[in-house]
């Protein structure tokens, strides 16, 4: 469980810094994907993300009986939406310079428009859902779940440092798991069936 933790807590830290670095480094214009600035951003986004998948797994675990069917509706539902996420984010790191430097034009066009905006669509909700159970479990501190909860809203909206608070969140919850510090509970939050 602590490592899990450790890897939460790395994941928002890593991701933070991405998005503190995207604020130099306009990411929307096909012109800079090849740019070393773009590629840091993205790294550290994949980077966090990947770490994200570790972490989100003893987030549940450390709270799975008490979080209940929604906490495992949110789970399957946040984890899908992040390993999709990172799919996507490989695609950039990987694809989009390339593609970019050879079809400018293609990279402009809104070809995968419907599969990235429904790859956001699951990950925020099942962020959401998580954080939801988070909060009715109380295993974490009530804060870094509500922050959970509108950090997973605010990071699928596109505006610069729209992804802080849901790193904010997940560090968190990440220490608190790490340091042993998220509370048993003794009688799981009631169920929805």
């Amino acid at each position: 469980m602590r490592l899990a933790g450790f890897a939460a807590l790395a994941s928002g830290v890593v991701s933070a810094m991405g998005d503190l670095l995207r604020l130099g480094v306009d990411v929307e214009n096909p012109q800079t994907a090849s740019t070393v600035g773009y590629a840091l951003v993205f790294s550290l986004y994949l980077v966090g993300t990947a770490l994200l998948l570790l972490g989100v797994v003893g987030l549940y675990a450390s709270q799975s009986e008490a979080a209940g069917v929604l906490g495992l509706v949110g789970f399957v539902a946040a984890f899908s939406g992040t390993v999709l996420l990172a799919g996507a984010l490989w695609f950039e790191l990987f694809v989009t310079p390339p593609l970019a430097a050879e079809a400018p034009g293609l990279a402009e066009s809104e070809l995968g428009l419907v599969g990235f905006v429904l790859v956001f669509v699951l990950g925020a909700l099942g962020w959401l859902l998580f954080g939801v159970a988070t909060l009715r479990a109380g295993v974490y501190p009530r804060w870094a779940a509500v922050l959970l909860m509108v950090g997973a809203v605010l990071a699928y909206v596109p505006v610069p440092l729209s992804g802080i608070v849901f790193s904010v969140a997940v560090a968190w919850m990440g220490f608190v798991l790490f340091a042993g510090r998220a509370r048993a509970t003794e009688q799981p939050a009631p169920r929805v069936s």
